[in-house]
């Protein structure tokens, strides 16, 4: 069966995210994946020099002035992707102790330590 009414398509922008906060951020949080893909063409570049003994080659990309600055940016985004991850874990992820809520916030904060432990670890590791 068909009909004759013409279906309700409701007009939607390409800046509809612009206009609350909620989604603005939200929108910033997904852009963030673009700088976890270009952290990790370079760590596969340098696990691929690493092995075929081309480690100079890294060295010097590295070294590059604009590759320094697509890294610090890939920090501050990746940085940004954990904190807001961080913040939403404990208001998705419910621990019961005791038939008690666990504070939201000994979540998030142990999340920040474990962060920070294990930066340091491999830190340590590094400098070894």
């Amino acid at each position: 069966m068909t009909t004759k009414r013409k279906a309700y398509v409701r007009e939607m922008k390409a800046n509809w995210w612009t206009k609350l906060d909620f989604y603005r951020m939200y929108m910033i949080r997904e852009a963030t994946c673009i700088a976890t893909i270009w952290f990790c063409l370079v760590l596969l570049y340098g696990v691929i020099s690493l092995g075929g003994r081309h480690i100079e080659n890294f060295i010097s990309f590295s070294q590059n002035p604009l590759v320094v600055i697509l890294n610090i940016i890939s920090l501050a985004g990746l940085l940004y992707h954990a904190a807001t991850l961080y913040v939403m874990t404990p208001q998705v992820l419910t621990i019961v102790v005791k038939n008690e809520r666990l504070n939201p916030n000994i979540l998030k904060n142990a999340l920040w330590a474990i962060t920070g432990l294990v930066s340091l670890l491999a830190l340590v590791l590094v400098y070894i």
